[in-house]
């Protein structure tokens, strides 16, 4: 029951989803459909993203991995973009820089938690003002559970 409503949430979270251009104290909050490649499965994410300066956000996130092979992972992640603008103040690109925890565990077991660093990039459109689609690709350097992580967002701007 906890699984169904934690995914209950971050999918109501993706309803009102990708902040395009960050002014400075802007805020957006979203949400993304993900794969990791270390579990080997798809999941749900939530962020809040908040504007340090003109261009420069600072994100933080959550993924819930679906169970594959008995196997159950999340992240929360903290992390930096710095967007550059790529055409008509629409598109925009972005590295990512930051760091994660890591949880993963097999049914019966309490798990590991680990700490580790992300580094990765992404690409974001402004449908609207307001809002916007992304999509990220970043490694998360975490002893033993070392993973890739691609995701779709959507995100909407205060």
């Amino acid at each position: 029951m906890k699984k169904f409503i934690a995914i209950a949430l971050v999918a109501l979270c993706g309803v009102f989803a990708a902040q395009a251009q960050v002014e400075k104290g802007g805020l957006a909050i979203g949400g993304n459909v993900v794969y990791g490649d270390e579990i080997e499965s798809m999941g749900l994410g939530a962020r809040v993203q908040y504007g340090i300066l003109d261009n420069l956000r600072t994100e933080l996130g959550f993924n819930y991995f679906f169970e594959h092979n008995e196997v159950n992972m999340y992240d929360i992640n903290l992390n930096f973009h710095y967007l550059l603008g790529l055409w008509e103040q629409k598109l925009y690109a972005y590295p990512i820089v930051g760091l994660n925890f890591s949880h993963a565990g097999v049914d019966g077991f309490d798990g590991v938690n680990k700490l580790g660093a992300n580094l990765g990039a992404g690409l974001e459109y402004e449908l609207t003002e307001r809002v916007g689609v992304n999509l990220e690709y970043r490694h998360s350097f975490v002893k033993d559970i070392d993973q890739n992580v691609i995701g779709l967002g959507f995100n909407y701007k205060f």
